[in-house]
């Protein structure tokens, strides 16, 4: 009996520290040492338990698409130790918008991220362009049921975005040019464990376009569109479509290229 009791009390001890780490203690001293181990991934101002808490800024910081936000907010999901990691549910801001995902990390270091859902402005979405000579106007959402982070990079990605009302302003060529693409759909989906499809689709504006991008991990890309101006087309947006291509017999414009978006080509 004494040895059961012994048994009992260090199980009973063990489930308090664990109600008291989790319920109780401050997130920010246990979430320190993992920084490292989250990289791309950056955290910064850190509040609330472990259990449930707030970000003041999460960051990823990653060539390719840096993404910054605000207000992060988690609350654990105890399911996740079964599946061998640990996660939270969350929801976030930034962009002119916000939204909500699952987040999941293996004990490996693989985070997988589903059931993202959110929205955004467009406009908002400049500083992630190389250079401020295009802008945007429209709003965006989204839904994305994977993403997977492996070995710190960005491997898997597969969901969809909608651009209603969706205009571009470019001084690209010259001549500020603006242009309505209406509704423009956008899916995303992997082909194998280093490529992705992304499929474009859009309609109701000045230009409709409708092809794919098949974008590798490693930045190389080939680009399959048709763009087809509507009959009342700005002159100086055939005029931009002529230097890629000539049109064909009903006035459509076949783009085909190759190359690589870190290095610019």
């Amino acid at each position: 009996m004494r040895v059961v009791r012994l048994v009992l009390l260090g199980l009973l001890a063990y489930l308090v520290t664990m109600v008291v780490l989790v319920f109780l203690y401050p997130a920010a001293p246990l979430i320190e040492p993992l920084k490292p181990k989250i990289k791309p991934v950056e955290l910064t101002g850190v509040t609330g338990k472990l259990y449930s808490g707030k970000v003041s800024n999460a960051k990823y910081a990653d060539d390719l698409l840096p993404l910054e936000f605000q207000d992060v907010t988690w609350k654990l999901a105890p399911a996740a130790l079964l599946k061998g990691g640990a996660g939270a549910d969350v929801t976030f801001a930034g962009y002119g918008g916000g939204g909500e995902a699952q987040v999941r990390r293996q004990w490996n270091g693989d985070i997988n991220v589903s059931d993202v859902d959110f929205n955004v402005e467009s406009k908002q979405l400049e500083v992630l362009l190389p250079a401020p000579v295009t802008e945007f106007s429209g709003k965006i959402t989204g839904n994305f049921d994977k993403v997977a982070i492996v070995n710190q990079l960005l491997e898997t990605i597969s969901g969809q975005l909608i651009w209603n009302n969706a205009i571009v302003t470019t001084r690209i060529y010259g001549p500020e040019i603006k242009v309505g693409l209406g509704q423009f759909d956008i899916n995303i989906e992997p082909q194998d464990d280093a490529t992705h499809r992304i499929t474009l689709l859009s309609k109701g504006g000045d230009l409709a376009i409708d092809g794919n991008v098949v974008l590798a991990t490693n930045g190389d890309y080939n680009t399959n569109l048709l763009l087809s101006p509507a009959a009342n087309a700005s002159q100086e947006l055939l005029q931009v479509l002529q230097r890629f291509t000539r049109p064909d017999g009903g006035g459509r414009y076949r783009v085909q290229h190759n190359g690589n978006i870190n290095q610019g080509t």
